[in-house]
């Protein structure tokens, strides 16, 4: 994830500190609800506040892993870890992730039963009362845990203020029992305890998939790109901005390269000082490590910038061609790299009938060389 937000660099321990923080105040908060939660369980043995009850632990279990797991984030890199310990952060999720879909697959079990076999259950008024506080107190942490995830750009954080925001909606339901089964005499204990546990369920499994997905290594959206691309493109003598490739170690070590092209005609001081100095300024701003592989633009080549013409033309009449860059000589060889839209040119089959298409238009204006196409994908 890319951020404009400088405050993770004050110091070493920032990151550290504000979740420790963050958690820690996640904790109480939990372990007062809970609290809360197991007395009124004690007095109504009602399956939906004690599933509740069992939630607000699991946040406690929650909070306590994402203090020990960001610490073991934070050491530095070493010698078997070059690129330091970010991904335990994304490991942590995972974990906070899968205990939460445990919790919820137990009490779709119970509730289950519980819906076979109803029993009337008597609500104190204070029940309804401890629920709408517990409500507040649910949505002052969402709110905390996204403000503090946004600071540090912490996806452990971001993970419990989803899973704060899920239980407000759990706790609206399970409040909406408690009022019917009191004041309508339906017996919905079982239901809403059940459909609690299903929406846990679904919230830890969209937590679980998108934080493999991370792992797995998930490109930036499109927002993040387009504003890598402006900043980029927003230096003198940068253009044609492509190729982006991300490697994400942690939040605090995103590894962004991508291509540009040059003016073939700078020096190589000229070029050293242009790349360096966007590679310093847009790493600094985004909070990201940007590396910036050079393309000449243009060429001092006739033949170069012939084909350069002439596949310009290609491109445009091929609306799954987008660009072309990198053309090098090697002998009778002519290397050309294109990116093109892989939405729609999903097989090897489709790619090699595109690579054959251009190196058949190329070949009837340059027939006395052989062209190698390799295809870079753009989504």
């Amino acid at each position: 994830m890319i951020r404009n937000n400088k405050n993770f660099k004050k110091s070493a321990n920032y990151r550290q500190k504000i979740s420790a923080r963050a958690s820690f105040l996640g904790l109480l908060s939990n372990l007062f609800l809970a609290f809360i939660k197991l007395i009124i369980y004690l007095f109504t043995h009602s399956m939906s506040i004690l599933s509740e009850a069992i939630n607000n632990i699991t946040d406690c279990a929650s909070s306590i892993i994402s203090i020990v797991g960001i610490k073991f984030a934070q050491k530095p890199k070493d010698e078997v870890h070059p690129y330091g310990h970010g991904r335990i952060e994304y490991l942590i999720t995972l974990v906070v992730s899968g205990m939460v879909l445990v919790v919820g697959l137990s009490f779709a079990y119970t509730s289950f039963f519980k819906i076979i076999h109803p029993v009337s259950i008597n609500y104190p008024l204070y029940t309804q009362i401890l629920l709408a506080i517990s409500i507040i107190v649910k949505i002052w942490q969402q709110h905390f845990y996204l403000r503090e995830s946004k600071k540090i750009n912490s996806t452990t954080l971001k993970a419990q203020a989803e899973d704060a925001r899920s239980d407000v909606l759990i706790s609206l339901v399970v409040l909406l029992g408690v009022i019917v089964e009191k004041y309508f005499a339906y017996k919905v204990d079982g239901f809403v305890g059940f459909a609690v546990a299903i929406f846990i369920v679904f919230n830890a499994i969209r937590l679980i998939f998108e934080t493999i997905s991370i792992l797995i290594g998930r490109g930036l959206n499109e927002e993040l790109k387009r504003e890598i691309v402006s900043k980029v493109s927003a230096y003198e003598g940068i253009s044609n901005v492509h190729s982006i490739i991300v490697t994400d170690f942690g939040p605090e070590n995103v590894i962004v390269i991508i291509d540009v092209e040059i003016a073939y005609n700078l020096n190589l001081e000229e070029v050293h000082n242009i790349i360096d100095k966007v590679e310093r300024e847009v790493s600094e701003l985004l909070g990201i490590r940007l590396i910036i592989h050079t393309d000449p633009h243009g060429s001092s080549s006739e033949m170069i910038e012939n084909i350069r013409k002439r596949l310009n033309l290609i491109i445009r009449e091929n609306s799954n061609l987008y660009s072309a860059y990198d053309i090098v000589r090697d002998g009778d060889h002519i290397h050309v790299d294109l990116t093109y839209n892989a939405r729609e040119i999903k097989d090897d089959m489709a790619k090699g009938e595109l690579k054959e298409t251009v190196i058949e238009e190329l070949k009837e204006y340059f027939p006395d060389y052989k062209f190698v196409i390799r295809l870079n994908a753009v989504f």
